[in-house]
């Protein structure tokens, strides 16, 4: 009971500390690991989609339908004139968001249901559906565009979101768009676009329907993070250059379609979007060098020009062929500016890819060094300029993503509960098996101990009979002998009295201790050699090559018995027949075995013609029950070497090992 106690005890801890890491619960449940291996899976894809860049970082927030205490009978609707019939392939909406925030928060207004349609008349007489999300509420997007991807291309002029219910605010109907994007091929057409809508809350700069397309939207550029040691590049001049500029040469001439700039983002010692962004600028486009037939494609010399922050600024060049493109300062204005990256697309390509950048020389000493290159590396300040339609691609897997892992979190509570309710019931049975193999292994312990404690008192008794017998029976006969010639007893009689009295006693204190009595429990085995040693073989020249201190302490008590007694039979042998003057004894103990081995000087013998008398069956049969092998070396006239080895493991030491020192004699 105790066992199984100590089992369930275990698995409450187990159960109680993985509220949060509870992956080890899959062991109980195939449904759970597999969720478990889903959620895996799904957030490694997250993770290679890398971090999304996400902060408003200008003040143009979007458009908003006007708040109403109750939502108009007619479902409003905002459109965009395309201001020409183009083939359409994405429809991307971005939500709204109020000011820098984590991906995580719930997006503002965006509206719950929608129509999307497009036509060719801006009365929308005859529209064509494109996406109908009408019948339930769509998931909140948080801040990922919702991307709606055409199967088959469209070909229209106007596209048309109708908003079949508005998000609820303190009481208050409405919805709001923080950008409206439609792509053909590689670029977003509905930049810079007419914008009409049925209502519109017009509170500038924030809220107006000509922010809805202007390209300003909170998760700013097309990117992956992949951050340069570089911010952008930078231009100035002296005195002695008319104004300041950065140009690009495309190698050859091209049918121009569209010229993005995108402006410097300071990371390198401050944090600001739009860093040295120029006020008041132009942007030119010519065949020859020398701008001598510059077209001016955007003209900002007049008014200040808004900060995009981190959004690009989008310029329609549409009928202009050209190889050169330059971004100037007014004439005479020297003032320093930088930009980040210029693409120039031509044929739904970036031309500028592979053009050559000249500029104005930058005064300052910290950027002046820095390569011109960057102006068309394909790298923001932020990261790695991805193409429009692989950039919404990556942000709606993003964002199913995002609810395929939701999902899953969602599920997993109830599968984990589930695993641990069959946790208990596993813990519950293999307590029980444990309790039943705990008993059953006690009591094969408890026979096997009382066989061993059996066949100990039968030998005790042999032992008892054998030595302590006879010399009691040699104190009985000299007792006998004075009582019949009392006057023939001398002082030697009474002292062989006295030595077999001694030997009898040291006898059964040798026996007390091999049966573990309480009263001889203390002395260990090195200590009863000492006193064998002593008793036998007194008068002789004794060495012992290491000391017997040094030996294991966990023998079981059968196994120091054989060995003692196979001891005290060796030494008995060598004091009753060697007529040896010295006697070296080696009992050493390592990792394997157990070795001992007795050498004396004496007479020796021709083993094999003793057989086995002398002892010598006694001693096999002692080694034998140790699983020991006896090796026995004498000749005549050359002493005597009684080897044994014994495996570690018959012995049943905890620990073994033994450090050999120099040799040490006992005086005589």
């Amino acid at each position: 009971m105790r066992c199984s106690a100590i089992i369930l005890l275990v698995g409450c801890v187990l159960t109680a500390t993985a509220v949060e890491d509870s992956a080890w619960l899959g062991w109980f449940s195939r449904e759970l690991r597999t969720l478990d291996e889903q959620r895996q899976a799904t957030r490694a894809q997250l993770d290679a989609l890398g971090a999304p860049v996400i902060g408003q970082t200008a003040p143009q927030f979007g458009h908003q339908h006007q708040r109403m205490p109750q939502p108009p009978l007619t479902p409003p609707w905002v459109q965009v004139d395309l201001q020409e019939a183009v083939t359409i392939e994405y429809i991307a909406l971005i939500p709204a968001v109020l000011d820098w925030q984590a991906d995580t928060k719930r997006t503002y207004g965006f509206p719950p249901r929608l129509r999307i349609d497009v036509a060719d008349s801006a009365d929308f007489a005859q529209p064509v559906p494109v996406a109908d999300f009408t019948e339930s509420d769509l998931p909140d997007p948080g801040i990922a565009p919702f991307v709606v991807r055409l199967e088959k291309p469209r070909t229209a002029r106007y596209v048309r979101i109708t908003v079949t219910k508005l998000a609820v605010e303190n009481n208050q109907h409405f919805y709001a768009i923080g950008e409206l994007m439609v792509l053909s091929g590689r670029r977003n057409l509905a930049v810079g676009r007419p914008v009409t809508a049925s209502s519109n809350m017009n509170l500038p700069p924030r809220w107006t329907m000509p922010n809805l397309v202007d390209g300003r939207t909170p998760l700013g550029p097309p990117i992956s993070v992949e951050l340069l040691p570089w911010d952008g590049l930078f231009a100035g001049t002296t005195t002695t250059d008319p104004f300041t500029f950065m140009a690009v040469d495309l190698a050859q001439e091209h049918p121009l379609q569209e010229v993005r700039l995108y402006a410097t983002h300071a990371r390198l010692g401050a944090d600001i979007p739009g860093f040295s962004f120029p006020s008041r600028f132009r942007v030119e486009a010519a065949k020859f060098a020398d701008f001598s037939d510059a077209v001016t494609i955007l003209d900002a010399t007049s008014a200040d020009y808004p900060n995009p922050g981190d959004n690009p600024i989008t310029i329609r060049t549409a009928g202009i062929t050209a190889r050169h493109v330059r971004v100037a300062l007014p004439a005479g204005n020297h003032s320093r500016f930088g930009l980040s990256e210029i693409e120039v697309y031509a044929n739904d390509r970036n031309v500028a890819r592979d053009g050559t950048v000249t500029s104005t020389m930058d005064p300052s000493s910290y950027s002046s060094k820095w390569p011109r290159s960057l102006l068309v590396d394909g790298f923001t300040s932020y990261g790695r300029l991805k193409e429009l339609p692989d950039w919404l691609d990556a942000w709606d897997q993003r964002a199913r993503l995002a609810a395929d892992l939701a999902r899953l979190d969602a599920q997993r509570p109830a599968l984990v509960n589930d695993a641990r309710r069959r946790s208990w019931w596993m813990l519950a049975i293999i307590g029980g098996i444990a309790t039943a193999a705990v008993s059953a292994w006690l009591v094969v312990l408890r026979r096997r101990r009382a066989r061993e404690m059996e066949q100990l008192r039968r030998r005790l008794a042999r032992d008892l009979h054998d030595e302590i017998g006879s010399n009691l029976a040699a104190i009985a006969r000299l007792s006998e002998l004075g009582a019949v010639q009392p006057t023939t007893t001398d002082s030697a009689d009474w002292q062989e009295v006295g030595r077999i009295a001694q030997e009898s006693m040291d006898g059964m204190r040798e026996v007390l201790w091999l049966a573990g009595a309480r009263e001889e429990a203390g002395p260990d085995l090195a200590s009863h050699l000492h006193r064998l040693v002593e008793r036998l073989l007194g008068g002789l020249t004794v060495r012992w090559s290491a000391p017997l201190e040094t030996l294991p302490t966990a023998w079981s008590p059968a196994a120091r018995r054989e060995l003692f007694l196979f001891i005290k039979e060796a030494l008995t042998n060598i004091v009753r027949h060697a007529q040896a003057a010295a006697v070296d004894l080696t009992l050493v103990a390592d990792d394997r075995e157990v070795r001992l081995e007795i050498r004396d000087d004496g007479r020796g013998f021709d083993s094999a013609a003793v057989g086995g008398g002398m002892g010598l069956t006694s001693m096999r049969e002692r080694a034998r029950t140790l699983g020991g092998k006896l090796a026995i070396d004498s000749s005549p006239g050359n002493g005597t070497r009684i080897t044994l080895t014994i495996p570690v493991a018959r012995m049943q030491a905890s620990t073994a090992g033994s450090v050999r020192v120099a040799a040490v004699q006992k005086p005589t």
